[in-house]
């Protein structure tokens, strides 16, 4: 019987998805409050502590939730000015994989104990 799966062997692998979305959204909130830093110091502190959360895999719903947080403040914030189409789909993007990690879990290498 052939497997639908064109590489059942890489399955062993599933936990590394959740580690790259996690350090790949951490980086990126990171770097968002260190550029927003001069403008929203709020907005600014919340990116950091999500993006340091994430990365470490240390309360990743906390941190999850937190990176939504701050999206929905950008979208706020920018409600009066024109936001690329780009910046749009990005900062949708990071909703959409801060909610996955919310149910899916920290992955591999995470400080996060399941219970």
């Amino acid at each position: 019987m052939h497997p639908l799966a064109i590489f059942p062997q890489l399955f062993f692998l599933q936990l590394l998805a959740p580690l790259l979305l996690r350090v790949s959204i951490g980086l990126f909130l990171v770097y968002f409050g260190e550029k927003n830093r001069k403008i929203n110091v709020w907005t600014s502190t919340i990116s950091y502590i999500a993006g340091i959360l994430l990365i470490l895999g240390f309360y990743t719903q906390i941190g999850a939730i937190l990176a939504i947080i701050t999206v929905i403040t950008e979208f706020y914030l920018k409600r009066n000015e024109p936001i690329s189409i780009e910046r749009k789909l990005l900062l949708i993007l990071i909703s959409v994989v801060s909610l996955s990690l919310m149910f899916t879990g920290p992955g591999f290498l995470a400080l996060d104990l399941p219970l």
